[in-house]
């Protein structure tokens, strides 16, 4: 099962900063794309299977508020 947050940004160009430094690996087994018009991030990973706890939620969360991005509903 997959887990999946979009992050809105002010502009294009800090939202594509945020897209590339997760595919660079900065949050470890995070699938990202662009959306409504490259101002927001689509973030997929898949949830643990064996509950254990897992930070990859609170990563994707401190990364997108660094660059003044937040959770979309």
């Amino acid at each position: 099962m997959d887990n999946h947050i979009t992050y809105r940004f002010s502009d294009r160009q800090t939202a594509d900063r945020f897209l590339n430094r997760l595919k660079a690996g900065a949050v470890s087994g995070v699938q990202v794309r662009r959306q409504h018009g490259g101002l927001c991030v689509l973030a997929r990973y898949p949830l643990p299977l064996d509950a254990t706890f897992d930070t990859t939620c609170q990563q994707l969360d401190d990364l997108a508020a660094g660059f003044g991005g937040h959770e979309d509903s």
